[in-house]
């Protein structure tokens, strides 16, 4: 609701887990890290596979400064159990 008072209208979500993004070779060896990269430069989510656990996601984010700052308080005290 916050991103709504603020006037954020949408964001992107963009990727896939079944990409194969790892397992593409164009003759110099498979990639050791994928980045989904964007030009938005407010609020994208891009989804990739894990290279590391098979069935898992890797998730990169592009936020304001504010917002990031924010979303890494929120994200690191839901890590936190008690």
């Amino acid at each position: 609701m916050a991103m709504i008072e603020e006037g954020v209208k949408g964001m992107t979500v963009a990727g896939s887990t079944r990409f194969g993004v790892y397992e593409i070779d164009f003759g110099f060896g498979r990639p050791e890290k994928v980045e989904i990269t964007s030009i938005d430069r407010g609020l994208t989510i891009g989804l990739t596979e894990s290279k590391d656990l098979k069935g898992g996601v890797e998730v990169g984010l592009v936020l304001n400064k504010n917002v990031m700052d924010l979303f890494h308080t929120i994200f690191d005290e839901g890590l936190c159990f008690d």
